[in-house]
């Protein structure tokens, strides 16, 4: 029996003793992280597929895993035996819940873990099954099956305070923009459990997940009181006596359950007695006023009104909506209500000081960039052989050189030929393909440092390309300028921008399965929500912003053959426009990351008049902001390089 098949065998005996007729194991850990810690790598573990996204369902006699295009060829190499792939985002292919849903018979008993599941999504589901049972499993199948040695600790890295100088806002703002808002809404309070929020709120980072600088916590925010739990082994003196100068209590991580619990008491209470005093008396008059407003007798003040944030109270703790099932339940499920998270939208707001490191980190990435690909090109030439893994090795060395570098931001896609068309492709320690100067090569890779996050594509043939090749390339250069470009007024969404990155491949038949842009955190995980452009429905609900941070990554991918990307950060900003129409307020991009685009790889004869002026406008800024730096290295290859490569077109 292979070792898939033996997992699923054991896992079916466990789903019998719980009388559990399938099993769902999400990707995301408890805090729905897109990134893992090793031993939260459950869905990995049961299906022998590595990717970050995607959900498995097993069933007695059914083993199926979903995910999107990025995976497809990933997953078709990894899935283990008695597994079946299903392609998400394809017309035939039903999401999970529909298969759960027209698959299992009526009356059954669907289990999963409730800390791996937002409450959001529980609701939802649970309604669609109209026959069936979601059932929270306390202990974790999976976790049954998959023990030490074998399984990871979890980690419990040290957790350290980043500095106003880096984050340009102290934790008692934050607290205070917070509190401030809850008193508008309502709301009692809030419980925070995605990693990258809590880290963001109190200006503290860790390394308890590879590539992503947070530490596993759960915080409670009231008007009142701040609690964050962490491991208590992850904090030392120092970050606590900075946390308690700033009105923030520490609990053990394991405490959060007692304390909401708790909390559920109190709310009970607090309901059934509705608060009185000055606050609420100030709130009524509040009320009264806006009544006032809206039958009319003081226009100004409500055109003013209209202007301002529409504030849609509650009496009830809010939690976001990747908050798990399992917080719900502990706080009372009638106790929560579920809206996007106020610090995901605060924190994808950069400020001034934010943006400028976005600036700076991208500038000392550059020179790393160019120092790479220079090396890599002459080596190729010289004849000297070298595998994708070796080669992410030597990027990141010349990263390490770099000031306030603290590790990479995500695992190197250092891929050439037809593993470039594996969109998310991680090549492997032992046994990764040799890089071929005849062939495309496409490095997608980032770094972490204390004034900013990087996530940079570049696409390079180090020989001859074909004319198939430069057509596609030229097709993708064309979309990454068109959205770079754009000038679009407040309150648009990238739902709506999404098209200029595809049109130019769409002319010729060409399209990618991936999102054109994903948003960046602030030395914090390389992938930040609520923005993005792409073709998601959820990209629809969320405007874009001045201040949000998004990359911009249009590609082609030729199946088995070779894969092409090219993708910088921008930064949103307010446009200079010659009419301001409806006085909405105009945005643009501001491109921020700093690395040649390969000419030898377009077909200027596709290219218009103002593609190439941002061409060599771009590159001009390249050579101008990265020469001082390139030059302090020494590296006279390096140079020699980044010189050609800049050239006009």
């Amino acid at each position: 029996m292979s070792e898939s098949k033996g997992r699923l065998t054991q896992l079916r005996e466990l789903m019998k003793e719980q009388s559990i007729d399938a099993y769902v194991v999400p990707s995301e850990d408890a805090h729905a992280s897109e990134y893992l810690a090793p031993c939260d790598a459950r869905r990995a573990f049961i299906t022998g597929f590595t990717g970050s996204a995607g959900c498995a369902v097993i069933t007695q006699t059914d083993a199926r895993c979903w995910t999107d295009g990025r995976y497809w060829l990933q997953a078709q190499k990894q899935l283990g035996q008695g597994w079946s792939l299903m392609k998400t985002g394809l017309p035939e292919t039903p999401t999970w819940g529909q298969w759960l849903k027209s698959d299992l018979p009526p009356s059954s008993r669907i289990g999963i873990d409730s800390t791996l599941i937002p409450y959001s999504e529980t609701t939802t589901l649970q309604s669609s099954l109209q026959f069936s049972d979601l059932v929270a499993i306390d202990t974790n199948l999976i976790d049954q099956i998959w023990t030490p040695p074998s399984r990871p600790s979890r980690p419990a890295n040290p957790i350290f305070h980043l500095s106003d100088e880096f984050t340009g806002e102290t934790v008692a703002q934050k607290l205070g923009r917070l509190r401030a808002k809850l008193k508008k809404i309502g709301s009692p309070g809030l419980v925070v459990g995605s990693l990258d929020e809590i880290a963001w709120l109190f200006n503290l980072r860790g390394s308890d997940i590879p590539y992503n600088p947070v530490f596993f916590a759960y915080a409670i925010l009231t008007r009142d009181d701040c609690t964050l739990f962490a491991h208590s082994a992850s904090l030392d003196d120092t970050v606590r006596k900075y946390l308690q100068n700033n009105g923030v209590a520490v609990l053990d991580y394991s405490k959060i359950w007692s304390v909401l619990e708790n909390w559920q008491k109190q709310l009970k209470v607090d309901r059934i007695q509705p608060p009185s005093g000055p606050d609420v008396e100030m709130e009524r008059g509040e009320a009264k006023r806006a009544k006032l407003e809206e039958d009319g007798t003081d226009g100004a003040k409500r055109d003013e009104r209209e202007k301002e944030e529409k504030v849609v109270k509650t009496d009830k703790v809010l939690i976001g909506t990747k908050t798990s099932w399992a917080v719900a339940k502990a706080v009372g499920e009638d106790n929560v209500e579920v809206r996007r998270s106020m610090i995901e939208e605060f924190k994808a707001k950069k400020n001034a000081t934010e943006i400028e490191g976005f600036r700076q980190s991208h500038i000392r990435d550059g020179v790393a960039l160019v120092r790479y690909f220079a090396w890599l090109e002459d080596v190729l030439n010289q004849g000297e052989t070298w595998t994708e893994y070796d080669a992410a090795t030597v990027l990141e060395e010349y990263r390490k050189e770099n000031k306030w570098f603290k590790g990479l931001s995500f695992e190197t896609i250092s891929s050439t030929g037809p593993n470039a068309a594996i969109i998310h492709y991680a090549p492997p320690e032992q046994g990764s393909a040799v890089i071929e100067k005849d062939q495309m090569y496409l490095c997608d890779s980032g770094a972490q440092y204390l004034d900013g996050t990087t996530d940079v594509t570049r696409t390079f043939h180090f020989g001859t390309p074909t004319e198939e090749q430069k057509r596609a390339f030229t097709r993708v250069l064309q979309g990454h300028i068109a959205l770079d470009t754009v000038i679009f007024p407040q309150g648009t969404t990238g739902y709506v921008l999404d098209i200029l990155a595809r049109r130019a491949l769409w002319s010729d038949g060409l399209d990618y399965r991936h999102s054109t842009s994903h948003g960046v955190g602030s030395f914090l995980n390389v992938h930040e929500g609520p923005h993005g452009v792409g073709q998601r429905p959820a990209y629809n609900e969320v405007a874009l912003h001045e201040g949000m941070v998004m990359s911009n990554e249009p590609g082609y991918y030729a199946d088995g053959k070779w894969g092409i990307r090219i993708e910088g950060i921008d930064v949103i900003g307010r446009a200079e426009t010659r009419e301001n129409f409806g006085g909405k307020g105009w945005l643009g991009l501001e491109q921020v990351t700093m690395c040649p685009i390969q000419t030898t790889l377009i077909d200027l004869s596709l290219l218009t008049q103002p593609e190439k002026d941002w061409l060599n406008a771009y590159h001009s800024e390249v050579l101008e902001k990265l020469s001082p730096l390139v030059k302090e290295t020494g590296d006279a290859r390096a140079f020699a390089w980044l010189e050609r490569e800049s050239r006009s077109v």
